[in-house]
């Protein structure tokens, strides 16, 4: 029995006459039926084409209005367009698109029926010679089609494109079909990721791979996801770093200079910036240190940016980033200083630097270190204005347990941050190699981890032995291959320049299991008859936004608790919050429940709060906020402690804001959601 004939004689589960043919799924499922039962495979095993899309423009581009050639092309593509019922379609190929002209002229009554039945998202292949319309569009003259995939999920409307953020994430092979932009930021990561590796291997240093699965978590501070081995009955943790293994083979001499590109993962949240598994580089270079790194990534980065824009400088949303100048290269401390006007190297103890840090509104937990605390003024008052490259140098030791310390001062260590548009790109150090001195950084990660730092490292005796053997003098590097791709494209979401970025899982509509019984008519809640029903419920909403610094759960769903409360206890009329009466099935009623949703939302500190309420304030959204001083004592106790502290100060806990939807996701859009 041939192909054609035994897919002729396949049966479809379901009998035409029975199709809602207004239904787009099931109008795709007709056809389907309808090329089966004329002999016609849908899912044909191959094509041979001649040409691509952009091959065919190239080619024949020199072709006149309205001239044609005898030259017989084969090109294959997915239908994106179809009209004048299939005499002119829109083939795309992963190259481009090209028009296919379908006429009786030169076509058979069998091959123009089959058009009938080719729909848009349909994968065909076309025979024909080329020419040029007389209005200018170079089309191939078609002698014959074959569907080649019949699609049956119809495709979003061309115009509106995949409008919602989650589906194209979750499903991206329908978000590249409909989107050019998408495919272009995805296609411009492989080149950037190629030119990397290009200019690693032409300065000499070779490719490795080391293990994702890792018995000790090592090599950044960061928490770890684990998993079970059940061959070897042993935990191992997913590699959050490559750094101790890289720097192992410089020792053993595999090379003077290494290099990975791979995948880490660290179970931490998620925002526009973080995905917890992310694509870096991370290379070693054997007699190098810390400013021959700074010159290193800096010449990089810029013949990357030459290489996919043809210029050193870059537009980010509305700000021109130049990577053509000489990068700034300052000391965190000095950046502070400059900024803030805090002298950290004033300051010696934790104590002491905690108390310093009170006056720019940054709290720390009791018993944070020196360089804790200038690590996090830092970040709450100085990374996000880095826009132009800036090496950030001379970093605390208590922050660096595998840097070398600083050939000047002590309380450092020789390790910068490359910083642009406000990000972190690029972490680098003149290495630790004295075993001794590693063994006591490891023991104090030790402790900090047994104190509850869920990021602390953990004691890698093999590491301590391999620099007993003798590590050289090194400079180590690692930067966020994604980061990089995020500026270069103007991407402002790190899952737009992922493939398939993490998601949180769907439930399983289609599963085998049973449906969950659900409470009978008798027993549901019912709106009772109220004249809310007109409420646009999908119009405004409450959004919750806590402090992500705070660890006391109990803390913020008391803060939040109280700031809804004030919130709803402030407006003049029911309807303004939706307010709706339910009844139960026993008749009880349960007056005030609000149908607009609530959104609760993680910001990073006390001053990211502080920002979206001074921006709530300029666009008149109405909001109630909560500071940690409203926790303590009574209500004049606690009237006095606010009062007592400046605004920046005041550490807050909890903000909540109602209002237009679309404004609202204008302030917090950047932030990720609190769990």
């Amino acid at each position: 029995m041939t192909a054609n004939k035994a897919m002729t004689q396949e049966k479809s589960p379901e009998n035409s006459n029975n199709l809602d043919l207004t239904d787009p799924r099931q109008a795709k499922e007709y056809k389907l039926q309808q090329l089966l039962e004329k002999g016609v495979n849908p899912y044909p095993p191959k094509f041979d084409r001649t040409h691509e899309a952009l091959a065919i423009q190239t080619q024949y581009d020199g072709l006149a209005d309205g001239e044609e050639t005898k030259d017989v092309v084969r090109v294959a593509g997915r239908v994106m367009a179809n009209r004048n019922n299939g005499m002119f379609i829109d083939l795309a190929d992963a190259s481009g698109k090209v028009q296919i002209f379908c006429h009786k002229d030169s076509m058979d009554d069998a091959q123009l029926e089959l058009l009938k039945l080719y729909d848009i998202g349909d994968i065909i292949g076309a025979e024909g010679t080329m020419r040029r319309t007389p209005r200018g569009e170079l089309s191939v003259r078609c002698t014959s089609t074959v569907m080649l995939t019949k699609s049956l999920m119809p495709l979003p409307n061309k115009h509106e494109g995949l409008a919602d953020i989650e589906m194209r994430y979750r499903q991206r092979y329908l978000d590249l079909v409909v989107n050019e932009e998408s495919r272009e930021t995805l296609r411009a990561r492989s080149k950037i990721i190629k030119f990397i590796r290009d200019y690693m291997d032409e300065m000499g240093t070779i490719e490795v791979e080391t293990p994702n699965l890792q018995g000790i978590m090592g090599g950044a501070s960061a928490k770890p996801f684990v998993t079970h081995h059940n061959a070897l009955d042993s935990d191992f943790y997913l590699r959050v770093a490559p750094e101790l293994a890289l720097k192992r083979l410089i020792v053993g001499g595999l090379a003077d200079s290494v290099f990975e590109i791979g995948r880490c993962f660290r179970n931490e949240g998620l925002s526009i910036k973080h995905n917890p598994e992310f694509t870096s580089i991370e290379a070693y270079h054997a007699y190098a240190d810390y400013y021959d790194i700074m010159d290193l990534i800096e010449d990089l980065v810029r013949k990357t940016v030459e290489h996919i824009h043809g210029t050193t400088k870059i537009t980010f949303d509305k700000t021109e980033i130049d990577f053509g100048k000489p990068w700034r290269r300052a000391s965190m401390c000095d950046l502070i200083k400059e900024i803030t006007g805090l002298d950290f190297m004033a300051v010696e103890t934790g104590e002491d630097a905690i108390e310093l840090a009170k006056t720019k509104g940054v709290h720390m937990q009791e018993g944070s270190n020196w360089g804790q605390v200038v690590a996090e003024v830092f970040d709450e008052r100085c990374e996000e204005k880095m826009i132009q490259p800036t090496h950030v140098m001379d970093l605390p030791l208590d922050i660096s347990p595998l840097a070398k310390v600083h050939r000047d001062d002590p309380r450092l260590v020789e390790r910068f941050e490359t910083y642009m548009n406000g990000w972190e790109i690029a972490n680098a150090f003149s290495e630790l190699n004295d075993p001794k001195i590693q063994f006591q950084r490891f023991q104090e990660q030790v402790k900090q981890g047994e104190a509850g730092d869920e990021e602390a490292q953990m004691l890698d005796d093999d590491y301590v032995t391999a620099l007993e053997v003798g590590l050289p003098p090194t400079g180590g590097w690692g930067m966020g291959i994604d980061r990089l791709v995020m500026l270069l494209t103007n991407s402002s979401n790190i899952r737009d320049v992922i493939c398939f970025p993490t998601l949180k899982p769907k439930q399983d509509t289609q599963s085998n299991k049973a449906p969950t019984p659900q409470p009978s008519s008798a027993t549901a809640p019912v709106i009772a008859a109220k004249d809310y029903k007109s409420v646009d419920e999908s119009t405004r909403r409450f959004v919750v936004v806590v402090n992500g610094k705070e660890e006391s759960t109990a803390r913020l769903m008391n803060a939040i608790s109280h700031t809804m409360a004030g919130l709803a206890g402030n407006v003049t009329d029911d309807k303004d919050l939706c307010f709706v009466d339910y009844k139960d099935g026993s008749g009880h009623t349960h007056p005030s429940i609000s149908h607009y949703p609530v959104i609760v939302l993680k910001a990073k500190n006390s001053n990211k709060i502080k920002d979206i309420r001074n921006q709530a304030i300029e666009k008149g959204i109405a909001f109630t906020d909560f500071t940690d001083t409203m926790t303590i004592g009574s209500t004049a106790d606690q009237l006095k402690a606010t009062e007592e502290q400046s605004e920046d100060e005041l550490n807050y806990l909890s903000l909540c804001m109602f209002g237009d939807r679309d404004v609202l996701s204008e302030l917090t859009g950047k932030l990720s959601l609190y769990k």
